[in-house]
């Protein structure tokens, strides 16, 4: 398809989306419940790249960062915790044990959140204030950064992530400590399954949890199910990579189902739920961004 073309394809989808989602945003924004339209404005921020002069200095600094990472020539050998590529067969054996890794820290970084869904875990978390944040897979701590700023920018709050792997969990400390945001982050080094436990004790109440850390969907339910009493009242759990795979997606299904969830969002990549007594039972479905 010649560029030109293309141009003008790829807008009218783009206008054909946005009217298909027009209801949905109205419904969003325009929720009664607080929790839910500062989400609504969040998207909306961050969908459209809307930021304060504080913001952008504060993305600016953790996307050069990002940048160094992707152009560095190091190599890491570390124990990978997680269910590998899409297409990858591990057992739970495996998962549990780790499987021995080398990679290079520019492969590595790939895997990071991409700014623009970066940008909307910042904005949620400016939007909603929260004073516990959780992370489950630090990574390089690129996503741990743009939340930490966040907080940082709001002047409270603190978040508890956690990384399975010593050496990746080392480039993420220098990632904070690049960024200032030491005050602000606590990251926590071990599997899951022995480093999950005392994490969620540290950070109860929780008011906002990020699940980025194990890419299968029995381990993303007993995640939730073993995070849930931890959490606060009025809390929300964002789910990263829902539609991975037909496993993931089956798991995020059984989320939307469960009876503890008042409402949820689904983006496609990323699901969000809002724990809320309060709430009446509510699933939107959004194309974004």
């Amino acid at each position: 398809m010649k560029p030109a073309l293309h141009h003008l394809v790829t807008g009218v989808v783009r206008r054909l989306r946005r009217l298909g989602n027009a209801p949905t945003w109205r419904a969003i924004l325009r929720h009664p419940a607080p929790t839910i339209a500062a989400i609504g404005r969040a998207l909306r921020e961050a969908g459209s790249g809307q930021l304060d002069a504080g913001e952008r200095r504060r993305i600016q600094a953790i996307e050069d960062r990002r940048q160094r990472l992707l152009l560095s020539s190091a190599k890491v050998t570390f124990l990978d915790y997680g269910a590998g590529s899409p297409g990858s067969d591990r057992t739970e054996a495996q998962m549990r044990e780790g499987v021995a890794t080398t990679l290079p820290v520019s492969r590595i970084c790939l895997s990071s959140k991409s700014p623009v869904w970066a940008l909307l875990l910042f904005k949620m978390i400016r939007a909603l204030k929260p004073r516990s944040c959780l992370e489950l897979g630090t990574c390089l701590g690129i996503s741990a950064a743009y939340q930490a700023a966040a907080l940082a920018l709001n002047g409270v709050g603190r978040l508890v992530t956690i990384e399975g792997a010593h050496d990746i969990a080392a480039i993420a400390e220098e990632t904070m400590k690049g960024q200032d945001l030491g005050g602000f982050v606590q990251i926590r080094i071990g599997p899951f399954h022995e480093s999950l436990a005392p994490a969620l004790a540290a950070a109860q109440p929780i008011d906002f949890l990020f699940n980025d850390g194990h890419h299968n969907g029995k381990a993303l339910l007993q995640y939730f199910n073993q995070a849930f009493p931890f959490m606060a009242q009025e809390s929300i759990v964002v789910f990263d990579d829902i539609s991975w795979s037909e496993d993931m997606r089956a798991a995020w299904r059984e989320i939307r189902s469960d009876g503890r969830v008042a409402v949820t969002i689904d983006l496609g990549v990323i699901g969000i739920a809002i724990l809320s007594p309060g709430l009446s039972r509510q699933a939107f479905s959004l194309l974004w961004p």
